[in-house]
């Protein structure tokens, strides 16, 4: 007794726990936005109470569904539809609880189908009856809803609870066709409204940011429109009050008056009047004739009282007034515009003023689009002027917003009560303020055909998922029904023996079980001379298997054996083009650090201009054959696929800057400039391979000159959705369109007498292309002849973190020297190499000893005190890294000594044979004298 009473309180905690859970759930995803605008209301929470309605007793889903349904009641929209959306799960506890699968099947889509769309329909009619699209999209949303609510809530009772027996004890009986129909299409409807749903949000996503765009656009335009609007009126008033200053016109001040008034207002069209007046407020002249007689009988001679002209002649500047209703000359709203007429002394002794027609700003206004409003107001606040579709008059207040001044794009219960797109912008010469309106109902409107379009196709998918689902159903369940008959038919006294249905027995598990009660009817009837014959034909089957296994065994180790050769070879061939190349690069290499370093130092030193000339020639030469020599072996890499990334944190000014730098000299002695413009926006710092980007700039830059005889050459940066755009211009000799999809081939050029005309190895745009690649970018080209060639590079670069302050000390850093008396041990079999070497360390003051082999180098490293070694790798008797691994194990300072390796090797994987031999850094051949001073100080100021 108490063992049940435990048991029966741990079940009700559960269950409230569940109720909680399914409470806060729905709640939640009820609470959700809907992922577009319509008349109707899309809610995705309906499920979790249609499943808290066939879980729990009606006295307790009831209330749980009118606590989901919250939400629904906070939003606006259509009252029949939350009805009907809080109704369904109440009406599925009432006649479905407890029910069967069918029964709450019927209840559910009977209720919601037949019950509620028609109401839904006639209020939608109501509301919505001026549009149709909007109508029925709205009822179809609504709709969409309920039944997506009542599909998910079912399966979601079914997937935990399953069909379970009813308290009859009889138990919920459906045919696995019902079944399995039942969800085929109940998935592929949710699967279907999931994909439309994310389409059409996407969609009207994309509208309305078109929309807020060219708000954006037109609100500034309208700024600008205005105020230049404003300042042209205001500068024709200020020039006739300049002329009417002037002494020329003095002595016929009346006659030049009358004139300037009729041209000013000839030139003007858009002021309703003029006037000019005295130094105390009398009108003295106006325009339109007669006016000035209008004014004396309508005893207002005199506007002295007014702003425009008493803030003009205590100013001295011109004037622009607040709208106002004017009196004396016409009622119409209208705006002031005075300037002062000035005497000899420069003191104000009139005024010349222009009302302005609020009508003017119409024509502005219809260059608008259909659908959007302007609203222009001063600084108190007033309308200056409203489109018609705001329905608001000149000298009324403005509308006021609760949400202002934080409020957003959007404005609900605006002008009109309605929901509007809205904009501001200040006018730069006037202190007013241009607001420019879109009714989102348009939008909504516009929206509703697409959305229709798109809920009908939802329906016809819909429609056949249903009919898929019934047609597979029916696939499986009826050899399933043809099999139960035959077995019901068996009768084990009848000797003859009925053919078993074998007809569209395709599923594997009814197959099975269709052979297995065969064998039981064989086994009951006692066919033993069957049973000898099957066991005949299985000997049989097995000779044949065996038979087709070996055959089959012989024909897959043939393949083997051939796959294996042509996997070898195509290795050997891979490893002899690697060793040919590294050879090559050290054989090249070896003799260019010769000709390299000798032309370094000798540039280093005092020549006749003949020879330095000649020296620089020479170093020219050899920097381009190693530019060669390294774009062959880049291509090598990226052919491969041993090209390995490398992102970093990278100041991008500086990249962009060295890379410039680089070929500015070239560019000059063309006679033009590398322009850099690098947009504000701009990241400073980016993550990215470094080293790749600045290679993939050095090829466009150097391309881009090598073809530009006379212009400039242009690189543009700018930077969006996470990804660097660089943009690399020039006005070159161009490219024939035809030959765009050659260039990037290696070995092409857009002609062959380009390479006669202008040299090149046709690597170095390829070369680009597959760092590109590589780097997941993407590098596009356009190019006109004779005019010149555009190369767009799109990279992928996240914004990185890097200490500026220090990046920048660092890029101002003076050349590096070595301390004197730094001991140093060179380990060179090559005696040029050798010489160079010590010729660069010469002129620093340290001491260098030289060995010709690694044995040498380790017994010397034994003898004495080194602080460095420049270690050759390949060297005669013992290799450079033999040597280091014996100096690192066994040396005398094995621990403070810095081992650099000097070598002709520059792969990759030569590199990290230096490391792993326990060398400190790798310098590739040729060597550069500033690179190895830079190497050694800044291998001694880590030690």
């Amino acid at each position: 007794m108490k063992s049940g009473s435990i048991n029966s309180h741990s079940l009700s905690w559960s269950l409230a726990l569940q109720a909680v859970v399914a409470c806060v759930l729905g709640y939640g995803i009820n609470s959700f936005a809907a992922p577009f605008d319509s008349a109707g209301i899309a809610v995705f929470g309906v499920g979790v109470a249609v499943y808290a309605s066939l879980r729990f007793p009606p006295v307790f889903s009831i209330p749980l569904a009118l606590i989901i349904s919250i939400p629904l009641w906070l939003e606006h929209g259509s009252i029949v539809g939350k009805e009907s959306l809080t109704l369904l799960p109440i009406v599925i506890s009432f006649f479905g609880y407890n029910k069967s699968l069918k029964q709450v099947i019927k209840i559910g889509a009977g209720f919601w189908s037949i019950v509620f769309l028609p109401i839904l329909l006639l209020e939608h009619s109501l509301h919505n009856g001026d549009n149709v699209n909007m109508l029925f999209s709205g009822v179809l949303v609504t709709w969409v809803s309920g039944v997506f609510g009542l599909i998910t809530g079912h399966f979601a009772y079914l997937a935990i609870h399953g069909l379970k027996r009813q308290t009859s004890g009889e138990s919920q009986r459906v045919t696995l066709h019902f079944l399995f129909s039942y969800f085929f299409s109940g998935c592929f409807f949710v699967a279907s409204m999931a994909v439309i749903y994310l389409s059409v949000s996407l969609f009207q996503h994309q509208q309305e940011q078109q929309i807020r765009n060219y708000m954006a656009q037109r609100v500034n335009v309208l700024a600008f429109q205005l105020s230049n609007f404003i300042k042209q009126h205001q500068n024709a008033v200020t020039s006739t009050a300049q002329l009417l200053s002037s002494d020329a016109v003095e002595a016929s001040f009346d006659d030049a008056a009358s004139t300037s008034l009729e041209v000013l207002a000839s030139h003007n069209p858009e002021f309703l009047t003029f006037l000019i007046a005295d130094k105390s407020g009398d009108i003295t002249h106006a325009y339109p004739s007669g006016m000035l007689e209008k004014a004396h009988r309508n005893g207002v001679p005199n506007v002295a009282y007014r702003p425009y002209f008493y803030e003009v002649m205590q100013s001295g500047k011109t004037y622009l007034s607040n709208v106002f209703q004017g009196r004396g000359f016409g009622n119409d709203p209208i705006v002031a515009l005075s300037a002062p007429i000035l005497d000899k002394e420069g003191l104000p002794k009139g005024i010349v003023e222009g009302s302005l027609s609020l009508k003017s700003f119409a024509a502005i206004d219809r260059l608008s689009l259909n659908g959007f409003a302007m609203l222009i107001e001063d600084q108190k606040g007033d309308v200056i002027y409203a489109s018609q579709a705001l329905d608001l008059k000149p000298l009324s207040k403005g509308p006021v917003y609760a949400c202002e001044p934080q409020c957003g794009v959007e404005i609900e219960n605006g002008v009109q009560g309605k929901t509007w797109l809205r904009l501001t912008e200040n006018m730069s010469f006037a202190n007013w303020r241009v607001s420019y309106y879109f009714d989102k109902r348009l939008l909504l409107i516009s929206m509703s055909n697409y959305l229709l379009k798109d809920l009908l196709l939802l329906l016809a998918l819909s429609a056949f998922g249903t009919f898929t689902g019934y047609v597979v159903a029916k696939m499986v369940g009826a050899p399933i029904r043809r099999l139960v008959r035959y077995i019901a038919d068996f009768d084990p006294s009848n000797k003859d023996i009925a053919e078993a249905p074998q007809r569209a027995l395709h599923i594997q598990e009814l197959s099975s079980l269709s052979d297995e009660f065969m064998s039981l009817e064989s086994r009951l009837r006692g066919a033993f001379a069957e049973l000898k014959d099957a066991r005949k034909a299985e000997q049989m089957l097995n000779v044949e298997l065996g038979e087709l296994n070996q055959s089959l065994e012989s024909r897959i180790t043939e393949k083997t054996e051939h796959l294996e050769y042509a996997l070898k070879r195509a290795e050997a061939a891979n490893v002899a083009k690697t060793q040919f190349l590294a050879n090559m690069s050290h054989e090249i290499r070896t003799p260019m650090n010769g000709i390299i370093g000798s032309c370094e130092l000798m540039l280093d030193s005092d020549l006749p201009e003949h020879v330095r000339a000649r020296a620089q020639v020479i170093s020219r030469s050899a920097a381009n054959l190693l530019m060669i020599l390294d774009s062959i072996l880049d291509w090598s890499k990226i052919d491969s696929g041993k090209m390995q990334i490398d992102i970093q944190s990278c100041v991008l000014r500086e990249l962009l800057d060295a890379s410039c730098e680089l070929y500015r000299s070239t560019a000059a002695a063309k006679g033009y400039d590398i322009q850099l413009q690098i947009e504000n926006y701009v990241p400073a710092v980016l993550n990215l391979d470094a080293g790749k980007l600045s290679q993939i700039l050095n090829n466009l830059l150097s391309n881009a000159i090598k073809f530009t005889r006379e212009g400039e050459v242009l690189v543009s940066v700018s930077y969006g959705s996470n990804a660097l755009n660089i943009a690399v211009t020039d006005t070159g000799i161009g490219i024939p369109p035809e030959k765009l999809d050659l260039i990037f081939e290696q070995f092409e050029q857009a002609d062959a007498s380009t390479t006669r005309h202008f040299g090149g190895t046709g690597l170095g745009l390829p070369i680009t292309k597959g760092l590109v690649e590589l780097l997941n970018g993407q590098l596009d080209v356009e190019s006109e002849i004779g005019k010149g060639t555009s190369f767009k590079l799109v990279m992928p670069a996240s914004v990185g973190e890097m200490d500026l302050s220090s990046t920048l000390k660092n890029s101002e850093a003076t050349p590096v020297a070595l301390p004197p008396g730094l001991r140093i041990l060179l380990a060179e079999d090559n005696d040029i190499n050798a010489e160079i070497v010590m010729d660069m360390l010469k002129a620093s003051k340290v001491k260098c000893i030289r060995t010709r082999n690694g044995e040498d180098t380790v017994i010397a490293e034994r003898k004495h005190d080194f602080d460095v070694i420049l270690m050759d790798c390949q060297m005669p008797i013992m290799d450079g890294y033999a040597a280091a691994e014996i100096i690192r194990r066994e040396g005398r300072n094995k621990d403070s000594l810095i081992i650099i390796a000097l070598t002709a090797n520059v792969f990759a994987e030569d590199k990290n044979a230096c490391l792993a031999a326990g060398m400190n850094a790798h310098l590739s051949k040729p060597i550069r004298k500033q690179v190895l001073f830079d190497c050694i100080s800044s291998q001694l100021a880590r030690v």
